[in-house]
């Protein structure tokens, strides 16, 4: 028969990892991926840099958990299909200011093989997949991959191209143009239910 670890054991585990992922955030945000190093997460996390390693791999494993931001979305399907663009576009739009900029650390650490390998194996079980799966039609695959590009240019604009005009314009005005082509792109109608014939 086993036993279980101390429940202070397993809280104290989860709270190292949850400190670590947090340090690693802030500073691949802050520094990028290659100036930030697993000595400097550990400084910062208050541990041994073998724990880092201990827990997560390597620095590559390490950076796609801390700051890839697919599983969040994942949120924006529990809605109505209906109204997932408009979800998508104001989740971007609230989080312009600040929120995006650990999109722009993905960008730029995207050459590396295994992290454009994780991230896109990411996006595609934690995002695209659920979205096919509620969408109708043979083409649902190819619209849900048409969406999270339409929505991955979005957020290049703001968080890596720096557009200022975007990042300045009002919020509800980006989506009430943005989002209505977006959900046409998924189910052909708008979040008010209206229409357009597809071929």
């Amino acid at each position: 028969m086993s036993v279980s670890p101390p429940p202070g054991r397993i809280d104290r585990s989860a709270s190292v990892k949850d400190a670590i992922r947090a340090s690693a955030r802030r500073l691949f945000t802050a520094d990028g991926f290659d100036a930030t190093g697993i000595r400097d997460i550990a400084a910062d996390a208050g541990v041994n840099p073998a724990i880092v390693i201990r827990h997560f791999g390597s620095k590559e494993a390490l950076f796609v958990v801390s700051v890839d931001g697919v599983q969040a979305w994942q949120a924006l399907l529990d809605g109505p299909v209906e109204q997932v663009a408009e979800r998508a576009v104001a989740r971007i739009m609230a989080s312009r200011k600040k929120g995006l900029q650990s999109f722009g650390a993905i960008v730029r650490a995207s050459g590396r093989p295994e992290i454009h390998a994780r991230l896109r194996e990411s996006t595609i079980t934690f995002f695209a997949d659920p979205l096919v799966a509620k969408l109708a039609g043979p083409d649902a695959r190819l619209r849900a991959h048409l969406f999270a590009a339409q929505l991955t240019g979005l957020m290049s604009a703001l968080a890596v191209y720096d557009d200022r005009f975007l990042r300045d314009a009002p919020a509800d005005e980006v989506v009430a143009l943005y989002a209505p082509g977006l959900q046409r792109l998924l189910t052909g109608t708008t979040a008010d239910g209206r229409g357009e014939d597809r071929p």
